[in-house]
């Protein structure tokens, strides 16, 4: 018996998806905002700083559009988990968010071998975002095995 057929058998919810959505969803509403962060704020979460600066209204833009991708991640894994009408194309959407997730998660990895090598290098909060990238796309993929092996869930 593996361990996802012991999780829920009946298939009335999914709550690996629920998550991820949710996480989706609360992340689309801080990068729309992004744009009324002060600058050391985006300097901090990486983003483009000179942009923000010189092009408030470009920047602007940039966090709505990919507040909407973000929040369009959320509504197909929320859609997955069965809270709302099945979307279209939703199980090959969930494998591209998985993965995206996951992929981003992964670059952990070389940041580890960074920090091992120089440690006068400050960049723990750059493992800390792709930790949890990682811990938000291992709950996108066990969401979307579990909708892969017991389809849709139930109303």
């Amino acid at each position: 018996m593996d361990a996802l057929s012991s999780i829920d058998k009946t298939n009335k919810n999914n709550i690996y998806l629920q998550i991820g959505g949710y996480f989706s969803l609360a992340f689309a509403v801080f990068q729309v905002l992004g744009f009324l962060l002060p600058t050391s704020a985006i300097a901090y979460f990486g983003g483009p700083v000179k942009l923000s600066v010189e092009h408030p209204a470009l920047f602007a833009l940039l966090c709505v559009v990919l507040g909407v991708f973000i929040a369009l991640a959320g509504l197909y894994a929320l859609s997955g988990a069965g809270k709302f009408r099945k979307l279209p194309f939703v199980r090959t959407v969930l494998v591209g968010i998985t993965s995206i997730f996951i992929l981003r998660g992964l670059m952990i990895l070389p940041l580890i071998r960074i920090m091992i090598i120089h440690p006068e290098i400050h960049i723990v909060r750059h493992l800390v975002f792709s930790f949890i990238a990682l811990c938000v796309g291992i709950i996108h993929l066990i969401g979307t095995v579990k909708l892969f092996k017991y389809g849709y869930p139930e109303k």
